[in-house]
């Protein structure tokens, strides 16, 4: 996932919130009920709320108990499935190719070149506690033209992990999860978190900064067809609408050293 420094209010990707009159974070998971059939005498109402980014904004509405909502929030998209048994120390051994994204406010398409994606354990966790290193790159098409971003990750279960800028606190990264995987095959299927857009295609992450984004990874750098066929498979299977994911070029990328 990319972000960067010059670049600084694209956070990727953080879990959008608000803090919501005084009360603890653990309000921040309330799902928003469906307005659209409540009589006005039961309507929600909009609990007094506090922004604390213009960029991270969460709007939590509270409902009457007489009037309970049964509407998924998820919007119909299926629960998303994670690899069980994931090992992240063989996952984060290796530079990770994307071969397909979505694109996100971050990363627009014009820099879909020699994206890339590294990952280390932090050998200090630092005021915020986080486990992981993230290094990603990304191009535009003179192969010149370089961005970077160097965040940070902390695990928030198995394949999944939050990440955000290492200046900002933990209950603010967002969702980054591994569904699939396989290293033998040197691929990886990776979502910002729960999709929770439905469309005529499937289902989508959002296109921001938060709760957003879809990818393909594999470990060679050169593209084959075939496995990038068959993590397309994968992601149909899951439910993801598989209009988002778009080519990233591999080809004449700069040299590292």
């Amino acid at each position: 996932m990319i972000t960067f420094p010059s670049q600084p209010h694209l956070l990727l990707p953080l879990l959008a919130f608000t803090v919501v009159a005084d009360q603890a974070p653990s309000f921040l998971n309330t799902a928003v009920p469906s307005m659209t059939t409540r009589p006005p005498s039961q309507a929600p109402t909009i609990v007094t709320s506090k922004t604390l980014s213009p960029t991270l904004t969460r709007t939590i509405i509270t409902t009457p108990t007489a009037m309970p909502t049964t509407r998924s929030p998820f919007a119909g998209c299926k629960d998303l499935d994670v690899v069980e048994n994931f090992d992240l120390d063989a996952y984060i051994s290796a530079k990770w190719y994307i071969q397909q994204q979505q694109v996100v406010d971050y990363l627009p398409a014009e820099r879909f070149y020699c994206v890339t994606a590294e990952y280390s354990r932090r050998d200090n966790p630092g005021l915020f506690r986080y486990d992981i290193n993230v290094k990603n790159k990304a191009y535009e098409a003179d192969r010149t033209t370089m961005s970077e971003g160097n965040l940070c990750a902390f695990i928030a279960g198995n394949a999944k992990l939050a990440v955000a800028p290492c200046f900002v606190p933990r209950f603010a990264a967002g969702p980054y999860w591994i569904v699939a995987y396989n290293e033998e095959e040197g691929y990886a299927l990776v979502s910002g978190g729960q999709p929770s857009i439905k469309t005529e295609n499937g289902c989508k992450n959002g296109d921001g900064t938060n709760n957003s984004g879809l990818w393909i990874f594999t470990r060679d750098q050169q593209r084959n067809e075939t496995l990038v066929a068959k993590v397309r498979d994968i992601a149909a299977e899951k439910g993801f609408d598989l209009s988002v994911l778009l080519d990233v070029d591999q080809t004449n990328c700069p040299v590292e050293e």
